[in-house]
């Protein structure tokens, strides 16, 4: 990965289990505080459109073959898939456009790839991946939901191995609607009662997806399985989610079901928990509705990181795998006073906890009422 605290996932677990945020104010935005760019510097050797978002996808992915043990001359590149979700990760090439223009100095042809961006296309290119490629874009559930696409194109054999995750970046057209929805603060403080809102935050997860029997035959390193996972709609508001939860629960239990685990199996939850006032107290709302009054261990990693977009169900499950592996569950940065419309829940809060996680839920919930759940299972 590339994260805000640090560009491997060594630094990024180390760092959330330390308690650590990554949170700064904005200095500047690579692109467009600079000199309006020639065609040369939008382009990379290939011709394509240059961005973060996608240099932040490729450096991940290049990591995730790393990881996995996996030589790319090993690969029949006919079964390797690639699904990396994103928000917003192509506006960075059309600021740049627009700030050339306004100099008088166009870039023909800057656009053309705009209305078709996709990191997924960009890691396929590099690793020269010839099986099923996508870029699912559902605001906040992207990442999560290239999980879920990755996990079913195994099963159904269409596919040996995927890349899966996202990838998202920040620029000034990125801050600027999130201001106008009046949805930001300084700082994120999930499932507190002094919340305010979110924090933007950028970069890239990859995790490597492989058939069990694939991966033991090759005598890879498994780090986490994916049980189960479901998707469902809110289908009531471009922005605010469903108050009651109902599309998360609905997520969840399909999630559950397909795993075959009931709700009581479940050891840890990583919450979305983005710090805004709706969708922390929506959740808990969830989670209770789901569990009851057992205490599960909930964690949310926006107050370290901040909010991700398209990458955030990425960032997650890659955490969950790290829970599970190491049996210890980061505290959720920036939570002092949990609100009282949390209460109920087993809010990790203050340092790491210790526990025996052997099933491990992700939530994720995007604008337009979009919700996906992975449950994952210990190697």
């Amino acid at each position: 990965m590339v994260s805000p605290l640090g560009s491997s996932v060594e630094a990024f677990w180390n760092g959330l289990i330390a308690g650590r945020s990554a949170v700064a104010p904005i200095r500047r935005f690579p692109a467009s505080d600079l000199e309006p760019a020639s065609a040369a510097e939008v382009t990379d050797h290939d011709g394509r459109d240059a961005d973060r978002a996608g240099a932040f996808a490729l450096a991940a992915a290049a990591q995730a073959l790393e990881a996995a043990g996996i030589a790319p001359d090993q690969l029949d590149l006919g079964r390797v898939g690639v699904a990396l979700g994103t928000t917003l990760g192509g506006m960075e090439i059309f600021e740049t456009w627009d700030a050339a223009v306004a100099a008088g100095e166009p870039l023909p042809g800057a656009l053309d790839r705009i209305p078709y961006y996709s990191p997924a296309a960009r890691v396929a290119d590099a690793i020269g991946a010839r099986g099923p490629v996508m870029t699912p874009q559902l605001a906040c559930a992207s990442g999560s939901e290239a999980v879920v696409l990755a996990a079913d194109w195994v099963r159904a054999g269409r596919a040996d191995v995927v890349f899966a995750g996202g990838a998202d970046l920040l620029c000034r057209f990125v801050v600027a609607g999130f201001n106008c929805l009046h949805a930001t603060a300084d700082i994120a403080r999930p499932f507190d009662r002094d919340r305010r809102g979110l924090v933007l935050g950028e970069g890239a997860a990859v995790l490597v997806i492989e058939d069990a029997a694939r991966a033991a035959r090759r005598g890879a390193r498994v780090r986490a399985r994916v049980l189960g996972a479901g998707a469902a709609a809110d289908a009531t508001h471009m922005t605010a989610p469903d108050r009651e939860g109902g599309g998360v629960v609905r997520a969840v239990l399909a999630a559950l079901h397909d795993a075959g685990v009931d709700p009581g199996a479940v050891d840890f939850v990583s919450a979305h928990g983005t710090g805004t006032p709706f969708n922390d107290a929506m959740e808990a709302h969830a989670l209770r509705r789901l569990f009851g009054d057992r205490p599960v261990p909930v964690n949310s990693i926006k107050g370290a990181i901040g909010h991700t977009l398209g990458a955030a169900g990425a960032f997650e499950a890659v955490l969950c795998t790290g829970v599970l592996d190491e049996g210890c569950i980061p505290p959720t940065v920036g939570l002092e006073h949990p609100d009282p419309a949390c209460e109920g829940l087993d809010l990790v809060r203050g340092e790491a906890r210790r526990g025996d996680v052997r099933v491990a839920l992700s939530t994720s919930s995007g604008f337009a009422g979009a919700n996906t759940a992975l449950v994952l299972g210990r190697a």
